[in-house]
């Protein structure tokens, strides 16, 4: 074992919950990733994209992609985080964060718009990042 192992070990031990997390504690971190993902679009509706990023990653971070339901607002971090960045023509981030997107997102909840939207980008712009078979949320890729 390396000397770098144990800080390692430690560290992730420092991290580790020290019980099991509760339905109020879950309702609170929902309740948080939910009100980053509101300032974010709110950052993107004032075209303040690289806020809006910042504010979708911090959503992103604790829950994800529909991971929030029974919400009129659509939460779909990964899917912003990709439009952001093709706001800002930042290509190569917009595919990835497209492909994460799609890689994350399930039936019955995304929204075929949005699915069709990064596939589509990815179609025309990450060519590498194009699917060449996968599972039935491929969306064509």
């Amino acid at each position: 074992m390396t000397a770098f192992m144990p800080a390692v070990l430690a560290a992730g031990l420092l991290l580790w919950p020290a019980g099991p997390v509760t339905d109020d504690e879950t309702s609170q971190i929902v309740e948080r990733a939910y009100a980053y993902n509101r300032e974010g679009m709110i950052a993107m509706s004032k075209a303040l994209f690289d806020n809006a990023i910042e504010q979708f990653q911090k959503a992103a971070d604790l829950v994800p992609d529909y991971g929030i339901t029974r919400r009129g607002l659509r939460y779909t971090p990964n899917f912003m985080i990709g439009w952001a960045h093709e706001k800002n023509g930042r290509q190569e981030e917009a595919c990835r964060s497209f492909r994460r997107f799609l890689d994350l997102a399930t039936r019955p909840w995304i929204e075929e718009e949005k699915a069709d939207h990064a596939s589509q980008y990815l179609g025309r712009h990450c060519p590498s990042l194009q699917r060449q078979s996968g599972p039935d949320n491929s969306y064509g890729l």
